[in-house]
């Protein structure tokens, strides 16, 4: 069953650290740094902090006993708000700077695909190696926020179930 208090406790906390993860994309953005690349991790430091505080303000103020799956529930409702927000808005992002930002990374991806080709080809095979270096051309700024959904939500699953544990009754 939804339980509105979960999710408004998702949305509250989830959206504002979608827009602190969104913040430090863009001052990397701006630094001259990678924002999709090494350096865009930075923008999941926010992530396990809002898991906690939501959480945290969960408990206080609405089930003092809260149990593992209430926990972990809580715990996912962020990390889904905050994966969605910051994708969104990485998605417009993307889409309105243009395609500089995405070539700049294609360019950080194909050099490190370079520096490991040996291993690559060992590990998949000439072949499919070649295909994904190709593929890198086709790169698009939807294919780009998919994937930053995807990385949020499996790391925010992660702090979520320690969360959890960390607050259960």
């Amino acid at each position: 069953m939804l339980d509105q208090t979960i999710v408004r406790v998702g949305v509250r906390y989830g959206v504002l650290c979608g827009l602190a993860s969104f913040v430090i994309i863009m001052v990397l953005y701006l630094m001259g740094y990678n924002a999709l690349g090494e350096a865009g991790r930075w923008s999941y430091l926010p992530l396990p902090i809002f898991i906690f505080m939501g959480l945290r303000y969960f408990k206080r103020f609405h089930d003092a006993e809260v149990g593992f799956w209430k926990g972990v529930r809580v715990s996912l409702s962020v990390t889904f708000y905050t994966a969605l927000s910051a994708a969104m808005l990485l998605y417009l992002m993307l889409y309105l700077v243009g395609p500089e930002i995405i070539q700049q990374h294609v360019i950080e991806l194909r050099a490190l695909l370079d520096q490991s080709r040996e291993a690559q080809i060992k590990l998949i095979g000439e072949a499919h190696f070649e295909q994904a270096y190709k593929e890198l051309d086709n790169l698009s700024p939807s294919m780009l926020a998919t994937h930053d959904f995807l990385s949020r939500m499996v790391v925010g699953t992660l702090f979520s179930v320690v969360a959890a544990v960390f607050f259960r009754k």
